[in-house]
């Protein structure tokens, strides 16, 4: 009986802690063919996942000011890379597009938060990256 109840309490407080955090999820939806390859992206200069075009990718985050940001190749990201400061609210969902801003003299991996209605409509057109390449 012991035994049950540990287990019991153990998963009680594991879903409580993960109900805790906040969720990141990041969308790719573009096709700009020459950077067909993989996004990489980040939170807190730490790669989350290589994101494929027509995909997203969900993410748990701890509660506090966050840094995301995405490039095309690398570990870290680079100095030149464009960061969006989130404040992240436990139990709250953020939904975060990365597209390429073309320019006239350069082009421009960026990111910008999406509203949970505008999200929804561009996620049925994509599929959840359930393995995260890093």
């Amino acid at each position: 009986m012991k035994k049950i109840l540990s287990i019991l309490l153990v998963i009680l407080l594991a879903n409580t802690a993960h109900a805790q955090n906040g969720k990141i999820y990041f969308l790719r939806s573009d096709g700009f063919p020459p950077l067909a390859g993989p996004y990489t992206l980040f939170i807190d200069e730490g790669v989350v996942c290589r994101l494929a075009n027509k995909r997203y990718s969900i993410h748990s985050v701890t509660p506090g000011d966050h840094v995301v940001s995405s490039q095309v190749l690398g570990k870290k990201p680079g100095k030149n890379v464009d960061r969006d400061k989130k404040q992240i609210e436990a139990g709250k969902t953020y939904y975060i597009q990365a597209f390429y801003k073309h320019g006239w003299f350069s082009n421009k991996l960026k990111t910008r938060e999406l509203d949970e209605e505008a999200a929804k409509k561009l996620m049925a057109n994509l599929k959840e990256e359930k393995n995260c390449r890093r």
